[in-house]
């Protein structure tokens, strides 16, 4: 289901590719009727005039119907809907000169093809094609897929590529993902969703595809699996999406503790950035929660503990009668006025003590009907009171016993990365790092608008009868209004459950339920082993960068390493001599104290980015295709299936062979869209694809 343009006389080898310079999806959902609308904006680079053929790929569903064909803004009408066999000997013929390879996995279906007018030497010609189609869903759940990976050409990569999607439904919109591109998803309300996609000097290996769900209940509940064979563990995904637009009082509650490091370091522009952000997230807290701000230097100071005992504050220094501070957080719309004044008079001095001001953010208990988040921000090592990590780590542990979320906001390159990191994973919270050149404000204000608005939290989840394992994330985190939760995971039987989500809403436990089917064979969804490895790696690596690399988890790194070949800044495979891989591990390096700081903070970035990934990432050198990855060596893909060393069958691109090959399974056919040379391997074979010969 996607266009081209093929030059006649390219396929006669006198003339060069059509160059694709714009290529614009624009794609209009109104319930399950789809409007899909292309332009496309080429280059004749040849100095003569070359025909042309416009051929689009149409399933054997009848869901895609009204093709409107025009060129440079005049309709063309000689458009006409082929046979399988016919379709089948174009698309061979376009593959065998290597010039748009993707058509290799629609093979079997039927095409949509027309003459164009001749396109004039050095001309830029506008081509648009318009098509319908009806969206299918299927419990709840739609699936829209534009071939994308068609306009995969021997001329070279998209200049410019954009896509462009409006879902409108009469039902509730829940759950939206594309697990082929990294798309910005805007919801307009219950009901309307935008979703965009832009990339420049783009080389499409993948289609475009697009999973939404609908559904009128307070969760959308969704679940994809993934089983190949019935004798492994499947694959899974669940995805949880609550109301976008709720009531204020379906908002939960809650108490934030803000400490903030006002140390010498922070003079200037980072602390008046600071100041700004925690202006915003006083501005805009709800008027039934409460809060405290806290700031450290070399001593604590606490509004909490100013406004509360008033009579015992002279100036800015508090009484010496007063051995204890006092906790007790304050009222949003009692307090809101003098926060803000309180801000205003902050300024920066002094050393840093993160101990004492994490031991006072955590002195009260806890509310258990109330959600207690606190935001940590420093840019400094501890050099005041207790200054060993590990101390200070326990002394968090023994305060929290995980009862606060605790997020951290390191800024600059001079914090304790570890430190840090650790604070935030033990504590159930995430680790945010700002760049010298980034702003505070951005950064911290970005996250809270995510924290301030909860709908459920303590939250569980019951599989029934299922057994899961490997999960990604292993703690189930509360949940936001506007944020989608994804749990990724491994399962070993099958069959069909009601799936229980459990949570609290203020002191009241609720039970939200979906009948979903774990697959005992599901061949679809080919994404989820990858992107579950993905994220499987990355919290072992950031499991043993921070706790200590045992040979175990070593081992387990490396195995799936191999067995998914994906690979990252901190574990790769290298070729030696002999043909064989060589697994190269550096986890214990991502953090360490002996690492460049911007280098750490990257690898933090990383890591944690690859803890939370839902998109197949391809790049110049590691393509997904199907249940296949390959990695590029010297020019040639290579199937990481292969071992290097075994005997390898030579088939010529393009041949008879090669033919045969692609049409043996739909994975052979999807990774066939590789340019060669390649290896690829299947059933044992292992095969060489060699460039088709003059």
């Amino acid at each position: 289901m996607l266009t081209v343009v093929f030059s006649l006389e390219q396929r006669h080898g006198s003339a060069a590719p059509l160059k694709l310079n714009r290529y614009h999806v624009k794609i209009n959902v109104n319930n399950q009727l789809a409007i899909t609308k292309i332009t496309q904006f080429l280059t004749n680079p040849n100095n003569f005039a070359v025909g042309g053929i416009y051929i689009f790929p149409v399933p054997e569903d009848d869901s895609l119907s009204n093709f409107k064909l025009s060129f440079n803004g005049k309709p063309v009408t000689t458009g006409e809907l082929l046979s399988q066999e016919e379709s089948r000997m174009h698309y061979e013929s376009i593959v065998r000169e290597g010039n748009y390879t993707g058509f290799s996995e629609h093979f079997g279906t039927r095409a949509f093809l027309a003459d164009v007018p001749k396109i004039q030497a050095y001309n830029k010609p506008r081509i648009q094609f318009e098509y319908s189609q009806i969206i299918h869903i299927n419990n709840e759940l739609a699936k829209y897929t534009y071939p994308l990976s068609l306009a995969k050409s021997a001329a070279g990569r998209i200049a410019d590529l954009t896509v462009e999607m409006e879902i409108k439904s009469e039902s509730e919109l829940r759950d939206i993902f594309s697990p082929s591109h990294e798309v910005v998803i805007n919801r307009k309300d219950n009901n309307h969703v935008s979703i965009h996609y832009k990339g420049k000097d783009i080389d499409p290996d993948d289609n475009f595809e697009c999973y939404y769900s609908v559904s009128d209940d307070n969760f959308g509940i969704t679940l994809f699996t993934h089983r190949a064979d019935e004798d492994e563990d499947g694959y899974f995904m669940l995805l949880v999406s609550p109301k976008y637009e709720v009531k204020k009082t379906d908002v939960i509650e809650k108490d934030f503790i803000f400490v903030l490091d006002h140390s010498g370091s922070m003079a200037r522009r980072k602390i008046e950035q600071a100041k700004a952000a925690l202006r915003y997230c006083v501005q805009n807290l709800n008027d039934g929660d409460r809060f405290n701000l806290i700031l450290f230097n070399t001593d604590i100071t606490s509004l909490a503990d100013r406004l509360n005992r008033r009579e015992e504050w002279r100036s800015a220094e508090r009484g010496q009668g007063s051995a204890v501070l006092s906790h007790k957080l304050i009222n949003v719309e009692d307090g809101r006025e003098e926060a803000l004044a309180f801000i205003d008079g902050i300024e920066a001095r002094g050393g840093t003590n993160i101990n004492d001001a994490m031991l006072t953010a955590l002195a009260e208990k806890p509310d258990p009907n109330r959600p207690r988040i606190i935001v940590f921000l420093t840019d400094g090592c501890p050099t005041v009171g207790v200054r060993n990590a590990a101390q200070i780590l326990e002394n968090v542990a023994q305060a929290n016993r995980n009862q606060s979320r605790i997020f951290v906001f390191g800024v600059g390159l001079g914090v304790n990365f570890r430190l840090l990191n650790k604070m935030a994973a033990d504590n159930g919270g995430s680790r945010n790092y700002v760049e010298p050149t980034e702003d505070i404000e951005i950064a911290v204000s970005s996250l809270f608008r995510k924290m301030n608005e909860p709908v459920l939290v303590n939250v569980e989840l019951d599989f029934g009868q299922i057994i899961t394992k490997e999960l990604s994330p292993a703690k189930i985190p509360d949940m936001f209004r506007a944020e989608q939760f994804t749990l990724f995971g491994r399962y070993e039987n099958h069959g069909d459950i009601v799936l229980k989500l459990w949570g609290h809403v203020e002191s009241e436990q609720q039970e939200f339920s979906k009948n979903v089917h774990f697959a005992k064979i599901e061949t679809d969804n080919d994404f989820l082993p990858h992107i579950w490895a993905k994220r499987r790696i990355a919290e072992l690596v950031d499991q043993a960068a921070l706790y200590g690399e045992s040979e175990e988890l070593r081992n387990e790194i490396e195995r799936i390493s191999r067995e998914y070949g994906v690979e990252t800044s901190h574990t790769r495979f290298e070729h030696a001599d002999d043909g064989s891989r060589i697994f190269i591990n550096n986890v214990n390096r991502a953090y360490h104290s002996s690492m460049p700081k911007d280098q750490v903070l990257r690898n933090s970035r990383d890591i944690e980015n690859q803890k939370s990934i839902r998109v197949k990432s391809q790049d110049d050198n590691t393509k997904y295709l199907g249940s296949k990855v390959f990695h590029k060596r010297n020019g040639m893909w290579i199937d990481t299936k292969y071992d290097g060393q075994s005997e390898l069958q030579k088939i010529e691109f393009g041949s008879k062979e090669y033919f045969d090959l692609a049409g043996l399974s739909y994975d052979l056919a999807k990774s066939l869209k590789l340019h060669p040379p390649m290896i690829i391997c299947h059933d044992g074979v292992n095969y060489k694809i060699t460039p088709r010969k003059s």
